[in-house]
């Protein structure tokens, strides 16, 4: 049987990348609702903010942040804001 939190993440990684493909917030959020469900019932879905837009540098759901005038950000790091 498969790990169910290896399961939610697999899940949410793939409803994510449908919302990158298809441009498509609503599919971001609600992967979003799913992530606070399955936490709420003791799963861990795991790391997924790379999948949101970043509100600081604009960066696209699927890439990294970028460093912005007065909000540097080390290679291969997030905005904190992204991760909320």
């Amino acid at each position: 049987m498969t790990d169910p939190g290896e399961l939610a993440r697999s899940a949410l990684q793939r409803i994510h990348k449908a919302a990158v493909r298809h441009r498509d917030l609503e599919l971001h959020h609600a992967a979003d609702d799913i992530v606070r469900a399955a936490q709420a019932r003791g799963l861990d879905p795991g790391s997924v903010e790379s999948y949101r837009p970043c509100p600081v540098c604009g960066a696209e759901p699927g890439q990294l942040c970028m460093t912005v005038p007065g909000r540097p950000v080390t290679p291969g790091d997030m905005h904190p804001e992204r991760t909320k």
